[in-house]
């Protein structure tokens, strides 16, 4: 069915020559032909959701993979033909140490993935994870109790050494949590990043097209019924404002390692960047949070040559919400 599907989309869209198509996977539910299958039907890059190569922090996380049936997939999906393949990893897990991040990271690059991405574990309310935390009666794994569950000096440890571990490996950090081989950077990521357009299908699917956000109902039933009839499965849609579309380019834009380039971004959205936030850049800039590459604003006046970059400081990758808060 899936590749039926994926054949489906190439024969009713053109792509360019060298496009990127991505599929993500779960370790635990991939096997020889299924990635063989999915490789021939054009999906040439694949995402794989390790999160953790310890076993008792994938059990923790509900996960249904073991750490080497992690690293197999990574074997199976090369074997197979991929030749991008990215994998996910998570820090900051309830009775994860040190040690452990260590020794996950330096199993990540002995795979010799092509891009890496890392994020912080966020709890959401509602989730059963969410419930097994607030459980009076949770331990965490490990036997270590609850006192080290929310340790935020551990977790600026363990971003810290994330990036300079793996940039001493050679991976390039291009966004707050992605990691790539040169030439390896997400496409669609970066499309995410810098406002493109891109399209949904299927259940609960989000777009983005014209400045108009949108998601399709979840309701499998439904969605069949609408398409079947002609009908758009759109459930709620957004027409972004100018002035929320600023705020989103900024954001968004900052999450980016390079930063946003205030004369494409003041051109494309009709507006001088440092005079706008001129209040917020100085104030951000005297707390070490952001920097240019040339003074802007009070600094220099309005004008900005071709090459000025806003961007995050290290201390602002730390901080980045404390960051983005400003400009919303």
């Amino acid at each position: 069915q899936l590749s039926n599907l994926v054949n489906h989309i190439f024969e009713h869209f053109n792509f360019i020559d060298d496009h990127e198509s991505t599929i993500e996977a779960n370790p635990g539910t991939l096997d020889r032909d299924k990635l063989i299958s999915i490789r021939s039907a054009g999906i040439n890059r694949i995402s794989i959701g390790f999160q953790s190569f310890n076993n008792d922090e994938l059990t923790f996380l509900g996960r249904i993979h073991t750490g080497s049936e992690a690293e197999e997939a990574v074997r199976l999906a090369r074997d197979s033909g991929f030749e991008n393949i990215g994998i996910d990893l998570i820090y900051g897990i309830p009775g994860q140490d040190i040690k452990s991040w260590k020794r996950t990271l330096e199993k990540a690059v002995s795979l010799k993935p092509d891009h890496i991405s890392a994020y912080e574990l966020t709890v959401e309310e509602g989730t059963q994870l969410h419930q097994k935390i607030n459980n009076p009666s949770f331990r965490l794994p490990l036997d270590k109790g609850r006192k080290d569950m929310l340790n935020e000096e551990l977790i600026i440890e363990m971003y810290e050494y994330t990036i300079k571990y793996l940039m001493s490996a050679g991976y390039l950090h291009y966004e707050i949590s992605n990691f790539a081989l040169p030439g390896s950077f997400s496409r669609h990521n970066l499309n995410c990043w810098d406002r493109g357009d891109y399209y949904a299908a299927g259940t609960g699917a989000h777009s983005f097209v014209n400045d108009t956000r949108s998601y399709n109902t979840s309701d499998l039933d439904k969605y069949l019924r609408l398409v079947s009839e002609e009908k758009s499965p759109v459930e709620h849609s957004e027409v972004i404002t100018h002035e929320k579309a600023i705020s989103e380019a900024i954001f968004l834009g900052l999450r980016k390692t390079a930063g946003i380039n205030i004369d494409a971004f003041s051109r494309r959205y009709n507006m001088n960047l440092p005079v706008l936030y001129d209040k917020e850049i100085h104030e951000l800039q005297e707390a070490g949070l952001v920097v240019t590459n040339v003074p802007v604003g009070r600094q220099a006046g309005s004008e900005c040559s071709h090459e000025t970059n806003i961007r995050l400081t290290q201390k602002g990758l730390l901080l980045s919400n404390e960051v983005f808060v400003r400009f919303i």
